[in-house]
This record gives C-alpha cells, sequence and structure tokens, in this order.
C-alpha cells in the first residue's frame, strides 16, 4: 500500500509541472554532476558513465540525459497507472519474470551500496552522487 501511495504521489506531484511549459534547457536552475554504473551482477561487468542533473530533477532526467548524448548508454521503461515509472532494461538487457531479474536502484554512501526507497520518477540525485543500476536476481 505505501508502495502504491508513494507513486501515485509522485505522479500527481509531477502533472503541475507538464502545465507550466518549463523550458527544455532551464537557464536559472544550477546543474550538478552525478556519476552511474551499470553493474550486471551474472556477468560482473561494469561500465561507469557520467552525466548532469538540474537542482531538483530525478533519476528519469539523469538517463535520459544520458541516453540522448549517444555514450552507449540506453534504457527502456513502463509507465503503470498505480506505481509510476518502471525500468525495464539498461543496455539492451532486460529484467524478467522467468528468469527472476531486474534492474535494482543504488546509492553508493561511503562505499556502501543502498537501496533507493523510490524510483527514477521521483528520487532525486544529489551533486556528485553515484547511482548504481546492479541487474540482479531475486533468488539467492
Amino acid at each position: 500500500m505505501t508502495l502504491r501511495m508513494t507513486g501515485l504521489l509522485c505522479f500527481v506531484a509531477f502533472l503541475p509541472f507538464l502545465a507550466l511549459g518549463l523550458p527544455t534547457n532551464p537557464v536559472n536552475f544550477e546543474t550538478y554532476p552525478v556519476k552511474l554504473t551499470v553493474f550486471n551482477e551474472l556477468t560482473n561487468e561494469k561500465t561507469p558513465f557520467s552525466s548532469s542533473v538540474i537542482e531538483g530533477g530525478v533519476l528519469f532526467g539523469v538517463l535520459n540525459n544520458l541516453q540522448k548524448s549517444n555514450n552507449g548508454f540506453s534504457f527502456t521503461y513502463s509507465i503503470h497507472d498505480d506505481f509510476g515509472i518502471f525500468l525495464e532494461s539498461v543496455n539492451r538487457v532486460a529484467g524478467s519474470n522467468e528468469d527472476q531479474t531486474y534492474w535494482e536502484l543504488l546509492t553508493e554512501s561511503e562505499g556502501n551500496l543502498i537501496r533507493l526507497e523510490i524510483g527514477v520518477g521521483c528520487y532525486q540525485p544529489k551533486k556528485d552522487e553515484h547511482i548504481v543500476l546492479r541487474f540482479t536476481t531475486w533468488k539467492k
């Protein structure tokens, strides 16, 4: 129930911004650097990326900026009516119910990986934060 409410609140909170017609390249917002690592736990492959996010921007924006930069990063997502944006694939690797795999969203803090409590549509990365997208399984 909490997850459903969080997704709904993030979606509802985002709706007013659609009507504002914010510029695609806001000049009055500070831009922060963000590090992102794509880590496939099944193959032990790690790929680092650098991007940026505007002040108050969300992780979904970071992923979009990376994809638009044509530096080898790609992702797909779906929008669930109740829960919001779901990350489906990264760099053509998709989660699977059959294989019990998914993309886990993590942040690195003092050398420790911590699971994000909210998704790409709501999470606001901090300046110089290191985000890890980890492809893993739930059948451990």
